[in-house]
């Protein structure tokens, strides 16, 4: 079986208007065979060794065959935490899986900006992948494309790093990074950060350019879930605000965490509610000695009033670091069983799109569940220890509210209806 090459629009890099590379529509063929599956080598090369413009690669490496991978292109830039308040923000392209940190803006996978005689492939080894020339005669290339403008912020630094490019040494290839134009370019170092500061400019070119027959992004060890980036890219982008901005920051408003606090119903009572305001930083309930409620885990976290927005808001400390906040009940009362709880919170919205995480775990760790970014949910086990969890995965803020907001909002609530102690049959 034959397959036709990808066709390519004639480009020249040194031009800025750049057309949108065609690729063929390619069909491909699932083959379930059931007692003994016999693969002989040019059928096994129609089955997995076909173009495929499908993004996702669930089955990629499910035979030790050589494989193939058309890569098609977009358009549009790549947005870097352009459109919240991030002060950092990183993507992140791995080669195994093919897989980018994040999506486009409509939520579609992300694809290279010009992709020209390059494709992803693996020698048959299922984790052996890396990028390479589909002709080795002509030159390729491959090159993403990132939007830096923003509301109200700019750049500050840009830090790439490119994973896999060493055969680029010695006339090989080149990676670079171009501000605006394919013009004004910067060789990427090999095993080294490039560090921009202040780029002065709307558009991000990252890329590749192959001279020799070489591989780049290459990964040959099994190994999918390690941690950290093991072949491909990384852009991280550090944002500061235009405008000056009189702040008031406090890491400490939370000091003495690692309690658990005991909610308990009124005399005569089988229901009570706790809940968290946090622009005034007050709970429903003090410890019985009088003292505040006390959180249970407040780590890498701070408190930011922001008097030229006239808000206030819970970030990161850091912004490369992650942080998190979690409160921690017993709702143990002698002769009484828990009914059902009602949980809400208010003001998590930017930890969808994997900004974060929010969760509510009872009784035991893993007996765990998302908690909505609007509305309540409710538990109906006989709960009887309750953590809620907010942790930040990325630069975002929570609990985001007017300065002068004089309404009793309820970021956190929770609400508790207790029965008498069931009789044993």
């Amino acid at each position: 079986m034959s397959s036709q090459n990808p066709v390519y629009s004639p480009l020249s890099l040194g031009e800025t208007n750049i057309s949108q590379q065609k690729h063929p529509s390619k069909k491909s063929t699932a083959l379930a065979l059931v007692g003994t599956l016999v693969i002989f080598s040019t059928v096994s090369l129609a089955i997995f060794g076909g173009f495929s413009n499908d993004d996702s690669d669930d089955n990629f490496g499910i035979a030790h065959v050589p494989y193939h991978k058309t890569l098609t292109t977009q358009n549009e830039s790549i947005q870097l935490g352009n459109r919240f308040k991030n002060r950092y923000f990183e993507f992140k392209y791995e080669i195994v899986r093919g897989n980018y940190s994040h999506t486009n803006e409509d939520e579609l996978a992300v694809k290279p900006f010009i992709v020209r005689n390059i494709e992803r492939h693996s020698d048959g080894e299922p984790y052996d992948v890396y990028l390479h020339k589909i002709k080795p005669d002509e030159e390729g290339m491959i090159y993403w494309k990132f939007d830096l403008k923003a509301t109200d912020k700019v750049v500050k630094t840009l830090v790439i790093r490119m994973i896999g490019i060493n055969q680029t040494l010695n006339g090989g290839g080149k990676a670079e990074a171009c501000l605006e134009t394919f013009e004004n370019c910067t060789e990427i170092p090999v095993d080294e950060d490039l560090i921009i500061d202040m780029p002065r400019a709307d558009t991000l070119f990252l890329g590749v350019k192959l001279y020799k027959n070489i591989k780049i992004f290459r990964k040959a060890e099994r190994c999918v879930r390690c941690s950290g980036l093991l072949s491909g890219f990384s852009v991280k982008a550090y944002w500061v605000s235009t405008q000056d901005h009189l702040l008031n920051i406090s890491s400490t408003f939370h000091d003495d965490s690692g309690r658990v606090f005991a909610l308990s119903p009124k005399t005569g009572e089988n229901y009570a509610k706790f809940t968290y305001n946090f622009i005034n930083n007050l709970y429903s309930h003090t410890e019985p000695d009088g003292s505040p409620v006390r959180l249970f885990d407040f780590n890498g976290l701070e408190r930011v009033e922001d008097y030229t927005e006239n808000t206030v808001f819970l970030r990161r400390k850091n912004p490369k670091e992650k942080g998190n906040i979690r409160w921690a009940l017993n709702l143990r009362i002698d002769g009484k069983y828990v009914e059902k709880v009602v949980i809400g919170i208010i003001g998590i919205e930017e930890i969808a799109n994997r900004g974060g995480t929010a969760r509510a775990c009872w009784n035991v760790l893993y007996n765990c569940i998302d908690i909505p970014i609007d509305g309540t949910f409710t538990l109906q086990n006989n709960v009887v220890d309750l953590s809620l969890d907010i942790e930040l995965d990325e630069d975002i803020q929570i609990f985001r509210t007017k300065l002068d907001d004089e309404g009793s909002l309820e970021n956190v609530s929770v609400e508790v209806y207790w029965r008498g102690q069931r009789e044993n049959n």
